[in-house]
């Protein structure tokens, strides 16, 4: 996944971006396919706030998160993240319908004859 990164009243920290990285390439296992993303950093008079926006073919993903540590908010971010990308990895594996499937016409068959 590839990352533009944008710092705002902080320092620019190969450290931190490593650490992103790090954490980006965990979760984007989840993804179905390549995105690239841009991720916003920024301090506040005692907070700090990782933007995180990935584009996909599919579908475009979105997270905030603040904490007195950026790398508090680093992880955060990824946290969520990670519940979005597992939702939308859930949508596209479960999304037959049950009741075009072979079985899902025979339970429906057996469920009309009983209630018959």
């Amino acid at each position: 996944m590839k990352l533009n990164y944008t710092f705002k009243h902080l320092d620019h920290s190969d450290a931190l971006v490593n650490y992103t990285e790090e954490r980006m390439e965990e979760i984007g296992r989840f993804l179905l396919r390549e995105g690239y993303g841009n991720v916003y950093f920024s301090k506040t008079k005692n907070e700090f706030c990782v933007e995180v926006s990935i584009n996909t073919r599919e579908k475009y993903f979105k997270a905030s998160a603040f904490g007195s540590d950026v790398y508090g908010a680093v992880d955060g971010v990824a946290e969520k993240l990670e519940k979005q990308f597992l939702k939308t990895s859930k949508q596209y594996k479960n999304h037959k319908k049950p009741e075009l499937s072979k079985e899902g016409r025979l339970d429906q068959a057996i469920r009309f004859k009983k209630a018959a």
